[in-house]
């Protein structure tokens, strides 16, 4: 009977021994969660425009891992850089921040001082994915992608204008609404032309609005945005926009059929149906990628299009 009791007692021991380890290693824990959050709450990380551009143009980037920066959630940043803890998952892999494979060429430098590419956004605040991004100050939209743009033509010695003021300026100056967006860009093409008469060809880039199926394509191992052509037809002169579309179209079919989601015409009623088209023969509309689709994506789409208007650009002279 003293032997039952004593094994009683000292079981009841041995668990509430069990039990107050358990205790101190849960309060362990929540106290290491609220310093962990304190600290990264302290943490501010700000990347300026440039050095962002950089790294997705030049695969380079001086501090920080992108993928880091643009994939991993504010705990496992914390981790990998405060704490040195570097194998867990973060959900988020399947992005590869690499070039595409285009074909080789030679790439001289800009010797045209007078820019012949004028690029804009009649929508300038189309952002793409952004996930985590907007805790580094990082802004994808397709103004970023205006110069990402940019700086492949200008890598192939095409000399090129994005233009840097605000649509958004231009709207409430004139007390316009959003949908007046194409009359807001047009009076920053025609002084972008006026200012530079050398321009003979213009760039209106956008986002769709699509779902990400419909606006990504994975070719060997590597994901893009898609890029689809729009060509208003409520203009008497559209045939040369349309011929040039479908020539870009063309080629973006041969370098990957997957690639382009074709050119879209609009002529119906709801639409704007000219897109300031008519202001020149070699003015179009690309819409690359959607509000889904992360930069990495559209960074990878730009470049297989700056090699295409290099090539096109070359047949013409």
């Amino acid at each position: 009977m003293i032997n039952m009791k004593a094994k009683f007692k000292g079981r009841s021991k041995l668990k509430r021994g069990l039990f107050k380890t358990f205790v101190l290693v849960l309060l362990l824990l929540v106290s290491f969660a609220g310093t962990f959050k304190i600290l990264y709450s302290n943490i501010k990380i700000n990347i300026d425009n440039n050095t962002y551009l950089d790294y997705l143009v030049n695969d380079s980037f001086s501090k920080f891992s992108l993928s880091d920066l643009t994939s991993l959630s504010s705990t496992e940043f914390l981790l990998k850089y405060s704490f040195g803890i570097e194998n867990f998952n973060s959900g988020i892999n399947d992005i590869e921040l690499t070039s595409p494979v285009v074909s080789e060429v030679e790439t001289p430098d800009v010797t045209n001082k007078e820019p012949t590419v004028y690029i804009y956004n009649s929508h300038q605040t189309e952002s793409y994915r952004s996930d985590f991004a907007e805790s580094f100050n990082i802004n994808n939209t397709v103004y970023l992608a205006s110069h990402i743009l940019k700086e492949y033509l200008e890598d192939l010695g095409i000399s090129v204008i994005v233009e840097e003021n605000s649509i958004v300026d231009v709207l409430n100056t004139n007390g316009w609404k959003y949908g007046s967006s194409y009359k807001a860009s047009r009076i920053l093409l025609e002084q972008a032309k006026k200012d530079n008469p050398s321009l003979n060809f213009f760039i209106d880039l956008h986002r769709d609005a699509a779902s990400y199926e419909r606006t990504m394509v994975e070719i060997d191992g590597k994901k893009y945005a898609k890029i689809m052509f729009v060509v208003g037809l409520k203009h008497d002169n559209y045939g040369p926009n349309l011929e040039l579309a479908n020539n870009l179209n063309e080629r973006i079919k041969n370098f990957n059929p997957d690639l382009t989601r074709g050119v879209m015409q609009k002529n119906n009623s709801g639409a704007n149906g000219i897109y300031n088209q008519d202001f020149d023969p070699n003015t179009i509309l690309i819409e690359v990628g959607g509000q889904y689709n992360y930069i990495e994506e559209v960074n990878n789409t730009l470049k297989v299009f700056a090699n295409i208007l290099y090539d096109y650009f070359e047949e013409l002279e």
